[in-house]
């Protein structure tokens, strides 16, 4: 387990302002009186400084996109297919601010692979949903925007070479600009019509034995937490119907993911 200590490095770290400092022993107080109501901060460090615990909220790393227990999940699947050395690149279809990336990158660095490193995103936030991706729509058009720069960034200062960074929606870059083979893919498009497009595209490169893992997938016949992106299983469910493939889900703390192997 040392060897996956480094994800640690990239725990979102803030500090207390005034405000938190002051309410900080008037919630307590209150939240001790276990009245069943509890308040609670959307940060997991507040929470635990609190005692009080907001799953989906818990340990998340660098740009609040990702997680500790999703990296793990990450790090062992990722593991398995440098291991048993499947041939192909490592892809990521939606690498936002680049948290994950880097956390990939550094795996790839700890296993001293020479696999090239793929990372794909418009960096103009989510597309248009579809009607497969309520009923909540928490998530719009246009958030999560951010900037290449940021991405950057964030490997320079971790002193990590870059991957190869392909901009533009999935729709334009994936079908011209996918490597041949490839071993693992990370999945994050959020939306119907970005996973789809991302299965279309990846699992025809997929080598055999290559592990896909899929972001934000929740299954609520085997897990119902955290459900507000239903478009993504709905597009693996269309996707994998006429599939030898079985997506399975992954546990991530308070959300879930899924992978599957391409035979």
């Amino acid at each position: 387990m040392e060897h996956t200590t480094f994800i640690l490095k990239y725990l979102r770290k803030r500090e207390l302002t005034r405000a938190q400092r002051f309410f900080h022993p008037l919630i307590k107080k209150f939240n001790d009186l276990d009245l069943n109501i509890r308040i609670y901060y959307k940060n997991d460090e507040l929470n635990r400084k609190l005692s009080i615990r907001k799953p989906q909220y818990e340990n998340l790393l660098i740009g609040d996109c990702t997680s500790i227990e999703k990296m793990m999940n990450i790090y062992f699947l990722l593991q398995q297919t440098l291991r048993l050395n499947i041939e192909g690149d490592v892809v990521e279809l939606g690498c936002y601010r680049g948290t994950s990336a880097a956390v990939i990158r550094e795996m790839l660095n700890q296993f001293s692979s020479n696999k090239r490193f793929h990372v794909y995103d418009s960096f103009q936030g989510l597309p248009d949903e579809s009607s497969f991706d309520g009923p909540s729509r928490l998530l719009k058009k246009g958030q999560l925007k951010t900037s290449k720069d940021n991405l950057i960034g964030l490997f320079r200062s971790r002193g990590l070479e870059l991957p190869e960074i392909h901009e533009g929606w999935f729709n334009e870059t994936l079908p011209t600009q996918l490597p041949e083979k490839i071993a693992f893919a990370h999945l994050d498009g959020d939306f119907y019509d970005s996973i789809m497009d991302s299965l279309v595209n990846v699992y025809p490169r997929l080598s055999p034995g290559a592990v896909a893992v899929i972001d934000d997938f929740c299954d609520p016949s085997v897990l119902d937490i955290h459900n507000i992106l239903p478009g993504v299983k709905k597009a693996c469910d269309d996707f994998f119907a006429d599939k030898p493939e079985k997506v399975q889900v992954l546990l991530c703390g308070g959300q879930s993911q899924a992978y599957f192997i391409k035979k």
